[in-house]
């Protein structure tokens, strides 16, 4: 099975994206969670780990340029890259980053005015650094 996070320097990789959240809003939730032995149909054969998440969920904190240009900026400060190719003007909005050694994590914006209020989602994942859970 192995060690999917070894000393917890993968969690502590996305683990920053817990304090990004703009001036304003108001964090719904926020937590991060290790990886666990799971698999995703119940069959035997594709069990493995989960990957490390980082989550935030909040409301508000500007319009949706307001808060996405905040994200952009203070995603930048512990080591995220905006991914323009793969974010759509409206959302989703992603980022990634160089967690360990080739190993990308990844950051997702979810939300905007298209709710009300404005509610979002931000996720960080990274891969297992060893045995992922697979047939997902």
């Amino acid at each position: 099975m192995g060690d999917p996070d070894p000393g917890g320097r993968l969690l502590a990789a996305i683990k920053p994206v817990l304090a990004v959240a703009p001036a304003g809003a108001h964090i719904s939730s926020r937590y991060a969670t290790k990886p666990r032995w799971d698999s995703c149909d119940g069959i035997e054969s594709t069990y493995g780990w989960d990957e490390p998440t980082a989550n935030l969920e909040f409301t508000g904190g500007g319009t949706d340029a307001q808060v996405v240009a905040h994200l952009k900026s203070a995603l930048r400060k512990s080591g995220w890259i905006f991914d323009a190719a793969n974010s759509a003007p409206t959302g989703p909005w992603y980022w990634h980053k160089t967690v360990a050694r080739n190993v990308q994590g990844t950051a997702q914006l979810l939300g905007g005015s298209a709710f009300n209020p404005s509610d979002w989602d931000l996720q960080a994942t990274t891969p297992p650094a060893t045995h992922p859970v697979t047939g997902c």
